[in-house]
């Protein structure tokens, strides 16, 4: 059985869940790009995700393997440093709303840049500093969300 490939089995299994999601948006009020409804985005996701798993499952059925599978993608991961960042992440969620988005953020990144790919201070708070206040004017600015404000009132 050549065929049967992990790259085979899991396009199939995520062929399978992506006709699901997009016949539960569909299921939902699509709506119109301008006005869309509650099932747009679910739709599309899995319309793409079909297109993406179909693809995958069209290549690896004809072969084209070319030393590529989906294990491969993982074989030089670093699992401790990726434990480490969702460590880090599940701290700032914790802290986000006592200290608010601005504060949390910043010292999240300030610590991602000097400990994950370690970075100068300058090049590390600068960058942790330029990137908070880049999604700070997007998504309060100019998009108008709420973000949490923890001790300080900014915004």
């Amino acid at each position: 059985m050549t065929w049967l490939k992990a790259d085979t089995v899991t396009s199939v299994i995520a062929l399978a869940v992506a006709g699901y999601i997009a016949h539960e948006g569909y299921a939902l009020d699509l709506g119109t790009a301008s006005n869309p409804g509650s099932g747009f985005i679910l739709f599309w996701t899995g319309l793409i995700m079909a297109g993406l798993s179909s693809g995958v499952l069209i290549g690896s059925l004809m072969g084209g393997d070319a030393g590529f599978s989906l294990g491969s993608v993982f074989q030089d991961s670093r699992w401790g440093k990726v434990l480490y960042v969702v460590a880090l992440l599940a701290i700032h969620a914790a802290l986000l709303e006592t200290l608010g988005f601005v504060i949390t953020t910043f010292f999240l990144l300030v610590v991602l840049f000097k400990t994950v790919e370690p970075q100068g201070w300058g090049v590390s708070v600068l960058g942790a500093f330029l990137t908070t206040a880049a999604a700070w004017g997007v998504f309060v600015a100019w998009l108008g969300t709420q973000l949490p404000t923890g001790i300080f009132e900014i915004g």
